[in-house]
């Protein structure tokens, strides 16, 4: 979801508020019910699905490129900064 800022009439708004408290529903919600659009929930299955496949990608990006020792690049720079 993307969190905006949209400019109302304070009647429309003070009604759908209302509404929203009487529902026990964020405006927001109210606001996505009357436009006739569904609040997609993630489930847990989804997310951990993503996860996998992105640390599946990170993984194969990192065994792509050249075998970097990052300690000895670091004692190499502060060496060199030291020098």
């Amino acid at each position: 979801m993307i969190r905006t800022t949209i400019p109302l009439p304070v009647d429309i708004h003070q009604e759908w508020r209302m509404e929203a408290l009487l529902k026990k529903m964020t405006l927001g919600e109210l606001i996505l019910e009357k436009t006739g659009t569904k609040k997609k929930r993630s489930s847990k299955m989804d997310v951990d699905g993503q996860i996998r496949k992105d640390f599946a990608f990170f993984d194969k990006v990192g065994r792509s490129g050249l075998a970097i020792d990052a300690v000895a690049a670091v004692r190499e720079d502060r060496n060199r900064d030291n020098a």
